[in-house]
């Protein structure tokens, strides 16, 4: 699966905790929920194309309590601390691959292999409000760099829609920003197209806005609409598999129908 679909499926993987949770009768407290689902994204067929794809995907969620979630493909987070709105601890997920095969800007590169990324995550809800960072190290070798999200979020009921808002910014490393976005001699020479050697520095990669919207059908199944907007920048813009062949404003919009137990 391209690495692209990650931040969308990170991103939709949240709603559906959220959809779980629209869908959940007054009074009724489960510990366990599991949640499965399908539906499908149109979104660049890498991070930085101007080439767009549809592509059907499916979708797992677990939760326990307040304190542990697993799902595909966020991963697993475990809430060391959980009060009065605050919630904080530990995460280990997977950060899928990216073929080179996926687009001619990329022929000749060799593919990024899946990684094994562990970190740390920390939310902080009030009423409506929520604000949150994600923070991603990879130990697997595949792109060797740590990243992290910071989010924004405002939701509300409209009719008996949840609605969720808000902006996020992603900051990237050095290696990070080199495994997705530069371009070594190596790959220069052997690349399809022309290129010249080209060294990507970390700093902020992205910033950008999304929304989504949940619709219970009933108590177990729901609809969910999402939608975002990002803009590369950095050398993650400057890159010319961006810069050239791609474009650094990156659009995204899905649907996906969950049944939750």
């Amino acid at each position: 699966m391209p690495f692209v679909r990650t931040g969308l499926l990170l991103t939709a993987a949240a709603f559906f905790v959220s959809a779980a949770h629209a869908g959940k009768p007054v009074g009724q407290d489960k510990d366990w929920s599991v949640t499965i689902g399908a539906g499908g994204l149109y979104s660049p067929d890498y991070e930085g194309s101007d080439d767009y794809e549809f592509r059907a995907l499916p979708y797992l969620a677990v939760t326990y309590q307040g304190w542990l979630s697993l799902s595909v493909p966020e991963g697993l987070k475990i809430a060391l601390l959980n009060d009065d709105g605050f919630k904080a601890g530990f995460l280990a997920g997977y950060r899928f691959d990216r073929d080179a095969g996926d687009n001619i800007a990329l022929a000749g590169w060799g593919d990024v292999d899946g990684a094994i990324e562990l970190g740390a995550f920390a939310e902080y809800r009030q009423g409506p409000f929520q604000i949150a960072l994600d923070v991603r190290q990879d130990v697997s070798g595949a792109h060797e760099g740590a990243i992290a999200k910071l989010s924004a979020r405002y939701s509300t009921r409209v009719g008996g829609a949840l609605v969720s808002v808000g902006p996020q910014a992603t900051w990237a490393s050095d290696n990070y920003t080199q495994t997705y976005f530069g371009i070594t001699p190596a790959q220069a020479a052997s690349a399809a197209l022309w290129y010249v050697p080209y060294q990507a520095d970390g700093g902020i990669k992205d910033y950008g806005l999304s929304a989504t919207v949940v619709v219970p059908l009933d108590d177990q199944w729901s609809v969910t609409g999402l939608v975002s907007v990002s803009q590369l920048t950095g050398d993650a813009a400057d890159s010319p598999i961006v810069a050239m062949l791609g474009s650094e404003t990156q659009f995204s919009a899905g649907v996906f129908v969950g049944y939750r137990f």
